[in-house]
């Protein structure tokens, strides 16, 4: 964590040199001044930052790696669970629903305004 704080603080620092090197050697104001300040010590950054870069690097890839390292310690310290599952539980609760909905299919006589009444002629 260090050398990241470290890096950062060293990119902000030349990113603010070069801003004020733009300000007092060229006329560009504004966000003009910081977009080629921005660009010139980025490219700058590749070649005064290379240790302090690579320290950061470092120190982010040992992050993640025990990261990765506790969440496999905890997916291998998780309980298993024992119990083995009905296998014809899914069956039966098919079975029990289909006479549910069958309890409510009763046919019974039509009655006037049912659909498919038929009428006598009187």
């Amino acid at each position: 964590m260090r050398g990241i704080a470290l890096y950062t603080t060293l990119r902000v620092a030349l990113l603010l040199a070069v801003w004020l090197l733009v300000q007092l050697v060229t006329p560009l104001r504004g966000l003009i001044a910081i977009a080629v300040a921005v660009v010139i010590s980025g490219v700058l950054s590749f070649v005064v930052l290379d240790r302090p870069r690579d320290q950061a690097s470092r120190g982010l890839s040992r992050l993640f790696r025990n990261i990765d390292d506790r969440i496999e310690r905890s997916r291998t310290a998780e309980d298993v669970d024992d119990e083995p599952a009905p296998a014809a539980s899914g069956q039966a609760d098919a079975q029990a629903e289909q006479q549910s909905v069958g309890e409510h299919d009763e046919s019974g006589p039509l009655q006037d305004g049912d659909e498919g009444a038929t009428r006598r002629p009187a």
